[in-house]
């Protein structure tokens, strides 16, 4: 078979994106599992058969698939978790993961190797839980030298030991306690328990990914498991996480640099600027990747230009407050892992700079997502290719449904969002109104 024609660096980065899927639907956890492995039978070989749909046999990557992505056959899951909150299950996927491999990856700059990838999903934006446990949860932190994925306890940050955040914590955690059911892929078994019964040929490379709330995960789910000598097996160990916020603080993102350097010896350097893996990707007009580092915080209320109606500044401005008291609480101070920008604009369609809180959140939810995958023509509107993906990957004609799942719009994700912000400002409401009150000061004065 010919080569794909995305390079291994956007095989990974398109990998990722599907392990978001599950982050489209609406139902119980049981039924977005089978709806996400489902949806993976289009893309992959050898995804267990979800009998509801019809199928009996494990699945046959769809033929436009292969020529863009590879031929990949998944190994591990998908696993997938609905967590609770005040004991009501969310009826979302609030976590997802899976693992693929394929036989031979073309590495830019480097050999050809058999290769493992271990996609991460990112944050739903449907999961109030994502938003507030591990998105958000930065005013404590936990210290990495004595991190018990099962037990995040966190503790004073003492100035000298490398240190995550409380929700990075909670969430490697979350990825570390997940089982692939036993209708899925090497079922009943962690990825830790799957990653220790492999024997891969001489050189077999892992690869890491993730996109947002996973692109600070998937970098702490590796280097946990390189120290704890899970990934020993491996010849090559790799992490592509994108659009990620910082997982820890300096101490923690130096400690990230030193085990996992941009090359592996004797690779040569690639000219793309999404092109160096252990780097973390980000498009500079995309709000997430500028948490948690105070200077890049200042930033996000005017990303998109100085918002024209009265109120919209105002929210913007509590925001980027309330960010930045989050992110100073502890004490450390939160530092990117090594890490590429990579050139955004921004979309006219859109009102700009922003006369709402929905005109903002449009353009961000663009620049977090489409900008990296690419959009397609639509009207009068011109295709834009992506910074990482030219376009999107190709879909199905018809997206089938598992019974119970329903499909999320991208109107209802962008008000879904907006919503979870909204509940942010509530959960900080004395910040509010202790800003409220010094801007009305400021005005009488």
């Amino acid at each position: 078979m010919t080569n794909p024609s995305l390079d291994a660096y956007q095989q990974v980065f398109g990998m990722a994106g599907l392990a978001n899927r599950a982050g489209g639907y609406n139902g119980l956890g049981i039924q977005l599992q089978l709806q996400l492995q489902y949806d993976l039978s289009f893309y992959f070989n050898n995804v267990p058969p979800v009998k509801i749909m019809g199928q009996k046999a494990p699945s046959t990557a769809d033929p436009s698939v292969l020529p863009v992505l590879g031929n990949w056959d998944l190994v591990w899951g998908p696993a997938l978790v609905e967590e609770e909150n005040n004991n009501v299950p969310t009826g979302v996927a609030d976590n997802a993961l899976y693992v693929v491999k394929c036989d031979a990856v073309a590495f830019p700059g480097g050999p050809t190797l058999p290769a493992y990838v271990v996609a991460v999903a990112a944050t739903n934006p449907s999961s109030l839980y994502d938003w507030e446990t591990e998105d958000f949860a930065v005013s404590e932190v936990v210290n990495w030298t004595t991190y018990n994925p099962s037990d995040p306890t966190t503790s004073p940050y003492n100035g000298t030991d490398p240190y995550i955040s409380k929700g990075t914590a909670t969430g490697v955690g979350i990825l570390l306690g997940l089982k692939s059911p036993d209708f899925a892929a090497s079922p009943n078994t962690t990825l830790q328990q799957f990653l220790a019964g492999l024997n891969p040929e001489p050189g077999t490379a892992i690869i890491f990914c993730g996109h947002s709330l996973a692109g600070a995960l998937s970098p702490t789910l590796a280097l946990y498991l390189k120290e704890n000598k899970n990934l020993n097996a491996f010849g090559v160990t790799l992490v592509y996480p994108t659009a990620g916020p910082t997982p820890g603080e300096a101490v923690f993102a130096n400690l990230f640099n030193s085990k996992f350097p941009p090359l592996p010896p004797g690779w040569e350097e690639q000219k793309g600027t999404y092109q160096s893996w252990n780097t973390m990707h980000w498009n500079d007009l995309d709000v997430v990747p500028h948490a948690w580092t105070i200077s890049e915080l200042e930033k996000i209320a005017t990303i998109y230009g100085q918002a024209t109606s009265n109120m919209t500044p105002y929210i913007l401005q509590t925001l980027q407050k309330m960010a930045i008291d989050d992110s100073s609480k502890s004490g450390a101070s939160y530092t990117r892992i090594q890490n590429q920008s990579l050139p955004g604009q921004l979309q006219t369609t859109i009102k700009t700079p922003p006369a709402t809180l929905q005109d903002y959140m449009l353009q961000l939810a663009v620049q977090h997502v489409a900008m990296y995958n690419g959009i397609p023509a639509a009207g009068p509107n011109p295709q834009v290719n992506g910074l990482i993906l030219p376009q999107p990957l190709p879909k199905p004609d018809v997206v089938n449904l598992v019974p119970g799942v329903t499909a999320v719009t991208e109107s209802e994700m962008i008000i879904k969002i907006i919503n979870q912000i909204i509940e942010w400002i509530l959960s900080h409401y004395t910040l509010v109104e202790k800003e409220n009150a010094t801007q009305n000061i400021e005005a009488d004065k």
